[in-house]
């Protein structure tokens, strides 16, 4: 069977595409939905799927954030763009990340499955050409690293040291397998995982105070956490999730 996530903010849009591809009894398998774009990354992380049907335009992290940060950590996943918006400039950046296409609401069910068919061909194609790459190249590494820290977060004690002694790499190999794959380094890799991940919890469940959110998220000092969160979004918890609310 075909692996597919779908993720989109919109409960009626993940439900009706989930619905339409279940009801065609076809290859295509439905493994997860997402609500943002910060769940997708865990998800394709944990999944690895074939294809990713994403909406373009999500809070927290769009569609193409989700492109850009998994590129890495799942390199043979097909991402098939669903958006609102005909506007060339989202196109012609989807295009740039090696989107398999970009297809416009409202979807066109022969057109999708059409699609569909062309992203799972390419992925099944790049799949017997990637067997024979090696993973001196450090990718393997990078790939178990990234999906560590996806995995392990949470965990306030996370370190570069504690990771390194887990999956018994050098802390000098892990840092530049990190690195050439993130595009950053191993500190600046999990404080983005943990205020992305932090924003989904903001948006999901407006309910949680900053001091909640920030132990669910790996920091033992609220006050550090914020401090960050500000760094990153350029606004406190508080003032994100009133925004947030604002403009629901």
């Amino acid at each position: 069977m075909c692996k597919v996530i779908i993720c989109d903010d919109e409960l009626t849009i993940r439900n009706g595409m989930k619905s339409l591809i279940e009801a065609a009894g076809s290859k295509f398998e439905v493994s997860a939905l997402a609500t943002n774009g910060f769940e997708a990354c865990r998800i394709i992380t944990e999944i690895k799927p074939a294809i990713v049907l994403m909406d373009i335009n999500m809070p927290g992290l769009n569609g193409l954030d989700v492109i850009r940060e998994m590129s890495a950590v799942s390199p043979l996943t097909k991402y098939i763009i669903i958006s609102g918006y005909d506007e060339f400039h989202y196109a012609q950046k989807a295009i740039q990340l090696k989107a398999h296409d970009y297809l416009l609401k409202p979807i066109d069910k022969n057109n999708l499955f059409t699609v569909m068919e062309s992203a799972y061909n390419e992925y099944l194609k790049d799949k017997m050409s990637f067997a024979g790459i090696s993973d001196a190249e450090g990718l393997g590494t990078a790939e178990e690293a990234i999906n560590y820290i996806y995995k392990n977060y949470s965990n306030s004690d996370l370190s570069l040291k504690s990771m390194s002694s887990e999956l018994h790499i050098s802390e000098s190999y892990l840092t530049r397998s990190i690195k050439k794959k993130a595009g950053m380094s191993f500190s600046e890799f999990l404080t983005k995982v943990r205020i992305e991940s932090a924003i989904s919890l903001i948006l999901s469940y407006s309910s949680l105070t900053s001091l909640e959110v920030s132990e669910k998220v790996g920091y033992k000092s609220q006050h550090y956490f914020c401090k960050v969160f500000k760094e990153y979004t350029g606004m406190t918890p508080t003032a994100y999730k009133k925004a947030c609310i604002d403009r629901c």
